[in-house]
């Protein structure tokens, strides 16, 4: 369940439908497959409306900008207002005009000093990257080689019943997925 940063946000449409199944989110990794975040159907849930024409014009990594950094950055919300505009969607183009005037989504990344600990530190030399935007929040990962306690422990504390399994560069090579 992952998806290239510049592949059409409405093709995360089956992934999310899916992850609600399992309770987890869709990868989003970039051209070398290494993990820039996650869409998350909870995350979507919070979202107004307007979030529907994001999803219908933008790539999965812009999507991923809008809805996770505390609110749609104004050059993405013009973006989508200029790609419904060109299909002449004025319906939706009004809707986001209405929601574009103040909603906002609240995420916090909370930080674990029991990370190094397990061996999972090293996260932070790239999961902070993205081509257009900071994230408030971040995608809870392991190594292939992380004991299964340390990923429990992991998806305890952080209340998550999936963690991502990346290489040591941060290339995606799984998903843990905690029943």
């Amino acid at each position: 369940m992952a998806l290239h940063y510049d592949d059409p946000a409405s093709s995360a449409l089956p992934f999310i439908s899916r992850s609600l199944e399992i309770q987890a989110s869709v990868a989003i990794v970039d051209s070398d497959g290494k993990l820039v975040g996650e869409i998350s159907p909870f995350t979507l849930n919070y979202c107004d409306e307007d979030v529907a024409a994001a999803i219908a014009t933008l790539s999965a990594g812009d999507l991923l900008a809008y809805v996770d950094c505390g609110g749609p950055p104004e050059d993405l919300v013009q973006l989508v207002k200029k790609r419904l505009q060109e299909r002449n969607l004025e319906q939706a183009l009004e809707l986001v005009e209405e929601y574009s005037s103040g909603a906002s989504i609240s995420t916090s990344y909370s930080s674990s000093s029991s990370d190094d600990e397990f061996g999972m530190g090293r996260s932070a030399r790239w999961m902070g990257y993205s081509a257009r935007a900071v994230r408030r929040s971040e995608a809870i990962v392991c190594y292939p080689w992380s004991s299964l306690v340390a990923v429990m422990i992991q998806a305890l504390t952080r209340r998550v019943s999936y963690v991502w399994v990346v290489d040591d560069d941060g290339t995606l090579a799984g998903i843990y997925i905690v029943l």
